[in-house]
């Protein structure tokens, strides 16, 4: 038999604890800034299409630095040494990308620049470790491999598709853009900070931009956009009737995305733990949109003709006071609701299995329950017990004061409903 279970390279030296911690810290650091640029331009980008996928990264990044920390706490590196920025030219290339004025330099940054070199240093990584010592860190980076390259493939594939239709200017910018990016790398040494560092920098006023989040939800010109949840349809008072707006519930659901990315965005002073959570309740978030897309395109029905709601992420910026509170509406007043039976979402699952007898929704419907005992599970953790000391009246009673806000908010967005959306507001309920 062949000793080290096939294991090659049995004999090399490889790197030593500190400078493979080193290496993984610097990859981790990119990873975390990533999530929030991507949560930040997942509001401010207006195609729908790079709003669920950039979703899709939040999470993936967010689980990439959460592997790196847990294996360079193994690594003998403090986690409070893990949460510092290792080198300041890291963090000035990730506040340039954050910076990027289009959806064009956006994808050239992620995924032309910063994420390609994430792999390269990883290969570089593979080949240096010794393959016995540092075989948790090198199965771990393998796995990693998979999920960075689909990033990049998909991101590329999008950015040709937007070079394709750009003006000459547009290209240019594009490529200078590029260049910035490049040479700010350099100056870092690489992701590693092994390599050779430059000194100089080219200087492109023209594309100065300074990044803050939009009050409002952006959307594409192929959709019409609601501020008011279903404002101007109407659905039949019967179980076909309920069918459609659940439907429709899953697919708006890309605004309550935008709302969590919000606040993954906003809560810098928040511990890492909040961020890792809410990475995975964003993307689940997008996924439900996903549904229910699937759903009604299943049913034949063109999602560009459907008006797109808006209205959650819009409430949730400009009229609640703090991430915390919208965390609390999120999370205690609508999730945490929805586990009562019934109604409740076991009770939606029911529904499109025994009286709609719809497969595919009945499946998306079960793991949308799934997901929402797990947001509830957040909102225990993070309100209930980290902003109220684990007093459930005090939480209820600020959700309470989240719901009066909310009916404030869209009665000023659309005015009082009147008698013609009864049915319609009948299944309003959930975001």
């Amino acid at each position: 038999m062949h000793p080290f279970m096939g294991i090659e390279q049995w004999d090399k030296i490889g790197m030593s604890v500190a400078e493979s911690a080193n290496r993984l810290h610097r990859l981790a650091y990119i990873d975390r800034r990533l999530a929030r640029i991507e949560a930040g331009h997942l509001i401010a980008r207006p195609e729908y299409e790079l709003k669920g996928a950039l979703a899709r990264m939040v999470w993936q990044d967010a689980s990439f630095n959460e592997q790196c920390r847990n294996r360079c706490r193994q690594l003998r590196l403090s986690t409070a040494a893990f949460d510092k920025c290792p080198d300041i030219a890291l963090e000035r290339l990730t506040n340039q990308v954050l910076d990027s004025v289009s959806t064009l330099t956006l994808l050239i940054a992620l995924f032309e620049v910063v994420k390609p070199a994430q792999l390269e240093a990883i290969d570089d990584y593979l080949q240096r470790a010794q393959p016995i010592v540092d075989e948790p860190t090198i199965t771990m980076l393998r796995h990693q491999q998979l999920d960075r390259q689909m990033q990049i493939d998909w991101g590329q594939s999008a950015a040709t598709e937007l070079l394709q239709s750009a003006s000459e200017e547009e290209r240019q910018d594009a490529e200078k853009w590029k260049s910035l990016l490049e040479n700010l790398l350099q100056q870092a040494g690489g992701i590693s900070g092994t390599e050779p560092r430059t000194e100089h920098e080219p200087v492109l006023p023209e594309l100065a931009f300074s990044f803050e989040l939009p009050n409002v939800s952006i959307r594409d010109s192929r959709f019409k956009t609601n501020r008011r949840k279903f404002d101007g349809m109407t659905f039949e008072d019967n179980d076909a009737g309920r069918f459609e707006a659940m439907m429709l519930h899953r697919f708006y659901e890309m605004t309550a995305t935008e709302a969590l990315a919000y606040i993954f965005f906003s809560a810098e002073s928040k511990p890492w733990a909040f961020h890792y959570d809410v990475a995975r309740h964003l993307w689940d978030e997008a996924r439900h949109s996903w549904f229910g897309e699937a759903a009604l395109r299943a049913k034949g029905r063109n999602v560009y003709d459907i008006p797109n709601w808006i209205g959650f992420y819009e409430m949730c910026v400009n009229e609640f006071d703090s991430i915390d509170e919208a965390y609390t509406h999120l999370t205690i007043a609508i999730e945490k609701a929805a586990m009562k039976y019934p109604p409740g979402k076991r009770e939606e699952w029911e529904f499109c299995r025994d009286k709609v007898q719809d497969p595919l929704m009945t499946t998306f419907q079960d793991f949308d329950w799934a997901d929402e005992v797990v947001h509830a599970g957040f909102g225990q953790k993070w309100i209930i017990h980290d902003v109220h000391q684990g007093d459930q009246d005090q939480a209820q009673l600020a959700a309470a004061v989240t719901q009066e806000k909310r009916t404030r908010f869209m009665e000023r967005a659309m005015g009082q409903a009147t008698s013609d959306k009864q049915v319609t507001d009948r299944f309003a309920g959930g975001y």
